[in-house]
């Protein structure tokens, strides 16, 4: 579930209200790019439009059913009667037929399946929106990544260039004997390392650009910001908990499921109930025979419908909807259970990265002194060349 369990739908509404910078990229810029780009919410959208339709399609079964009918042919008889004459006749039949079916009662089938319907596209509405937040944290993810392996290229750039230093150094000094050989492939092994490591970080660099082109579905720019304001976080986990059962979509999608369920059990019941239709007819035909030359048909009846046996599917069909039902009750508490366990340890998570980072803030100005220091006695001969190296490598790590 990760870290996307914690907001709210005014977050993704805001991404779209801060404006974006004129010569970079930001991280609101991304994901909206992302939000209105993405095949994937094109995909999840368009079948929430078609999950939309199957409520036009149940209120049909309320609305009468009209039909027309028209009928044109040819009809040749040829009739024999006792003294052998024989006499033929040929007449062309044409008719018209207009029907009216209108059901007026079905035990409450329809009003439960258009309640089953309406639950289904809520459901659907919550995993679009679950969707559309996975794609929103993967941009962001993705974005900060790129950002995250442009810095780290940086201070390996910085490395490279500081240990370059130490080894054109460090072999002037070996040409004069200051220092020896040791001292010597020392320092050219340092810095063949950050090579090493400054070739694998713009490697990284083109890596991260891949996986940001293949989700925004654009190249990055040149230059990304750290974003400056992050969404507000709950400010406890109680209250992160009660936010996640009411707004988290995949337990809203699983709670819609559950009520869709219990619906189609009443769908389900009431085929075992009976129907009232209520059929009208007329029809007119011309030529029908070759006893009429016209023939005119009104009628109107009701249809009363008592099913008493059909091989036992009715009852088969209410005992599958209720073990659905049943399945889908389970499935719910299993989400809840889930997302509330992910989301604590998503917070306890955040809480020991908020210690880390005073922790490796307080380390680097520590290894900032301590380096400063070893440079200064390295330059009145009480520290080697190794000891700054060896300073230098705990700082950058």
């Amino acid at each position: 579930m990760r870290i996307y369990a914690l907001y709210q739908i005014n977050f993704i509404l805001s991404l779209f209200l801060i404006p974006n910078l004129s010569y970079s990229q930001d991280i609101y810029d991304a994901m909206s790019k992302a939000y209105i780009n993405s095949p994937h919410l094109k995909a999840f959208r368009a079948n929430l439009k078609a999950t939309d339709e199957s409520i036009a399609k149940i209120l049909s079964k309320k609305r009468p059913i009209i039909s027309l009918r028209g009928t044109v042919g040819t009809d040749k008889t040829t009739t024999t009667n006792k003294s052998s004459l024989e006499s033929k006749t040929n007449n062309i039949p044409k008719s018209i037929n207009l029907e009216l079916s209108q059901n007026l009662f079905d035990s409450g089938k329809v009003k439960s399946q258009l309640d089953r319907a309406e639950n289904l596209i809520m459901a659907e509405r919550a995993a679009l929106l679950a969707e559309e937040q996975k794609v929103l944290l993967n941009t962001a993810e993705v974005y900060l990544n790129l950002y995250s392996s442009k810095e780290l290229l940086k201070l390996k750039n910085n490395n490279l260039k500081v240990l370059k230093k130490h080894l054109n150094a460090t072999n002037s000094r070996f040409e004069v004997g200051e220092v020896t050989t040791t001292d010597l492939s020392q320092a050219e092994a340092r810095y063949l390392k950050a090579k090493s490591e400054q070739i694998k970080a713009r490697g990284d660099v083109r890596v991260q650009e891949s996986i940001y082109f293949s989700i925004i579905g654009e190249e990055a720019s040149k230059l990304q910001v750290f974003p400056s304001k992050i969404p507000n976080l709950p400010s406890t986990l109680k209250e992160a908990i009660n936010i996640t059962r009411r707004d988290n979509p995949n337990i809203v999608a699983a709670s819609f499921r559950k009520k869709a369920s219990l619906f189609g059990v009443s769908s389900a019941a009431s085929e075992l109930l009976p129907s009232v239709d209520l059929n009208i007819n007329a029809e007119n035909a011309w030529d029908p025979n070759t006893f009429f030359t016209e023939y005119q048909n009104y009628g109107i009846d009701l249809n009363l419908n008592i099913p008493l046996y059909n091989g036992g599917y009715n009852y088969s069909n209410v005992r599958e909807k209720k073990n659905i039902a049943i399945k889908e009750s389970k499935l719910l508490d299993n989400k809840v259970r889930n997302v509330l366990k992910d989301v604590e340890v998503i917070w306890l998570t955040i809480k020991n990265l908020k210690f880390r980072l005073k922790a490796i803030d307080a380390s680097i100005k520590a290894n900032q002194v301590a380096l400063n220091g070893v440079r200064e006695e390295a330059k009145v001969g009480t520290r080697t060349t190794l000891d700054v190296l060896d300073a230098e490598q705990e700082l950058l790590e």
